[in-house]
């Protein structure tokens, strides 16, 4: 659990870990690269051990949940009167305490103004050979594991002895990162007897594994290379942390939440209806202290997106004290970010591998970046894509800039029309994910099945190899409740084919009755016959009435209501589809309108009125609310009374 809290520890945001795995999509029959797999881990996956003077090592990285408890119980009466002060309005006392124990904690890690290491750590477990799967079972040294998920579909196909668990110095900088990849990999060739690996990062993994392809990839040591979620152009929650300026999105960090755990309950209207800006307060108090251990840290200074780092470098950086870190950064930032779409166009057209990214879309970030995101890093940082303002979209008939893939037959725009895929470091290469957040690529089966098939296989070589693994897709994380596309029509978009509308319940424990289904943009009606229940990871085909516009490039937006039943905690829910439609010639785009607003228009709304609508939402009841409301319409409809579109 540990190896997935300290980016969000940094700024108040706990993450966990685990889950069980669905079967694999992937056979033996279908794996063509029989190489190790490194998987190449997220910010702080790597155990360090500090080096005393007498030779002994004591673990400084990572802490179990036993020491972070130890220290509430010693603080708990300093920890009561933060928590007193911040129920009176000063929320930075409770910040200051809760940093105090941060620098405690984690103070040995600082670095010096160069960006070395202030004390002699070391990595845990640095030999190759100790970093095998099958050598860390057989030893119960399960710590040194990381992406359960992921790992127990991946060796069962190739097995054990040929997964292997990349360790590095994550403080230091990606260009010290990638060089220790290389070398690791020369490790795991002698290891295993193979010419060549395959490669699986996640975030910070991601960055890494970018950099290390733009300045080792000419050896051709790899086959097939997967990025996901990657930082490579930087990360928006360390630009919020080092900019001091946190703003928590608690609605979406509960979203994030529930996602990681895999929750079929709904916390979100809690969030709304609660007034949290007191932990903003919390969060202002801690940010010092945690800038005090991590200030120099050369990988933070990597993580900050290529268009915030040179102002923030001139803020915060001085040019002699801190010419180490500035040297390294600069390299990263103004060279090798710069050239991600040639490098790893090198790779795969000059060195002959396989290079993808699996990116994550459709939220902002959890610490206040109001970008495009998925929830930490921005899609635009991971993919090198162009994304409309969060909350916008691109107008109607958008085709993109097209600056790295200029044919003018490749879709690259979204269905939600907030990505446009053409500037993205590799186009015909990219998978996005909406609603995908951070490090959860390998939670829901869709996306963990595209994972292994890019990994392990030869089968996907650009995002047109398999109409099973479109470009673009829905996150069918569980805590989603249902999934809905039209048949006949890749995911996201509706054509000539529309007749009919798939809706899956996403649940494993609960079946679900659709209660309504809204479509706004198109005169089209999606009406089940009756309310008939869905049961646990069933479909069911609702016939659609009505006229799609003979058009291209035209936005429209559908809801499903829906009842779980059994579920006590949250039994009704609701999520809102984008669809673009391909049904003609590409509608006429306005230049000077790029932009308009994406926020799904219920129909409900226009009965509430703005007021009441606005007062719904303010006290987190807006959801359930609706629901009534649109199930009443619903039933009306059914006796004949309205026609409710």
């Amino acid at each position: 659990m540990s190896k997935k809290i300290l980016p969000l520890v940094l700024s108040i945001v706990m993450l966990f870990s685990v889950l069980s795995v669905a079967a694999s999509a992937v056979t033996d029959d279908d794996i063509l690269t029989d190489y190790p797999v490194i998987l190449i881990p997220g910010y702080s996956g790597t155990e360090l051990d500090l080096v005393k003077e007498d030779g002994s090592t004591e673990r400084v990285w990572h802490f179990g949940m036993e020491e972070v408890t130890s220290r509430i119980l010693k603080r708990i009466v300093d920890l009561g009167k933060g928590l007193i002060a911040t129920a009176g309005g000063n929320g930075q006392q409770l910040g200051a305490t809760v940093g105090e124990e941060v620098v405690d904690l984690l103070g040995v890690l600082r670095c010096n103004d160069d960006g070395s290491s202030v004390n002699n750590i070391q990595i845990a477990n640095p030999i190759a050979a100790n970093c095998n799967m099958a050598y860390l079972t057989e030893n119960g040294l399960n710590e040194f594991k990381g992406e359960p998920e992921l790992f127990a579909e991946v060796s069962s196909l190739i097995g054990e002895e040929k997964c292997y668990f990349f360790t590095e110095d994550w403080r230091m900088s990606v260009l010290d990162c990638a060089a220790r990849l290389d070398s690791f990999i020369q490790e795991v060739k002698k290891d295993s007897g193979k010419d060549k690996v395959n490669l699986v990062a996640v975030s910070h993994g991601g960055q890494v594994t970018a950099t290390y392809l733009s300045l080792y990839g000419y050896k051709k040591d790899v086959k097939n290379a997967v990025m996901t979620v990657p930082a490579a152009g930087g990360a928006a929650l360390a630009y919020d942390i080092v900019s001091r300026n946190v703003k928590l999105d608690t609605y979406t960090l509960v979203y994030f939440l529930e996602h990681g755990f895999v929750s079929e309950n709904d916390y979100k209207w809690l969030m709304t209806a609660l007034n949290t800006g007191f932990l903003n307060d919390v969060i202002e108090g801690i940010l010092p202290y945690v800038m005090e251990v991590i200030g120099n840290f050369g990988s933070i200074w990597d993580f900050i997106p290529e268009e915030y780092y040179d102002a923030l470098k001139a803020k915060y950086l001085d040019p002699e004290k801190n010419a180490g870190i500035i040297e390294k950064s600069d390299v990263v930032h103004h060279d090798i970010m710069r050239n991600y779409d040639k490098a790893l166009k090198d790779c795969i057209e000059k060195y002959g591998m396989n290079v993808s990214i699996i990116a994550g879309t459709g939220n902002p970030s959890v610490t206040g970046l109001c970008e495009n995101s998925d929830a930490i890093i921005t899609t635009n940082d991971s993919t090198g894509a162009v994304c409309a303002p969060y909350g916008k979209r691109f107008s109607d008939g958008y085709s993109g800039l097209k600056t790295t893939c200029t044919n003018a037959s490749h879709n690259h725009i979204s269905p939600s029309m907030e990505v446009d895929g053409t500037t993205a470091y590799l186009p015909e290469n990219t998978w996005y994910v909406d609603q995908l957040f951070h490090g959860m690529t390998f939670l829901d089966d869709y996306t963990r099945e595209l994972a292994v098939t890019l990994l392990l296989t030869d089968s996907l070589t650009d995002v047109y190899s398999s109409p099973e693994y479109p470009q673009f897709h829905v996150s069918t994380n569980r805590s989603n409740a249902v999934y809905a596309y039209f048949k006949g029509n890749a995911d996201g978009f509706v054509g000539a084919e529309h007749d009919t509308l798939v809706v899956k319940n996403l649940s494993k424990e609960y079946p679900i009755t659709i209660t309504a289904i809204n479509i706004t943009g198109a005169e089209l009606v999606a009406r089940p016959l009756a309310f008939v229940s869905v049961g646990p990871e069933e479909e069911i085909e609702i016939p659609v009435t009505g006229t799609l516009p003979e058009v291209s490039g035209k936005f429209i937006q559908l809801q499903i209501d829906y009842y779980t039943e059994g579920n006590k905690v949250t039994p009704t829910g609701k999520r809102v589809f984008d669809f673009t439609v391909m049904n003609g010639e590409r509608a006429d785009y306005n230049f000077d309108e790029p932009f308009v607003d994406s926020e799904y228009a219920a129909p409900a709304d226009g009965i509430l009125g703005d007021n009441a609508t606005d007062a719904l939402k303010k006290y987190g009841v807006y959801d359930l609310v609706t629901f009534f409301v649109d199930l009443f319409m619903a039933i009306m409809e059914k006796l004949g009374v309205v026609r409710y579109l």
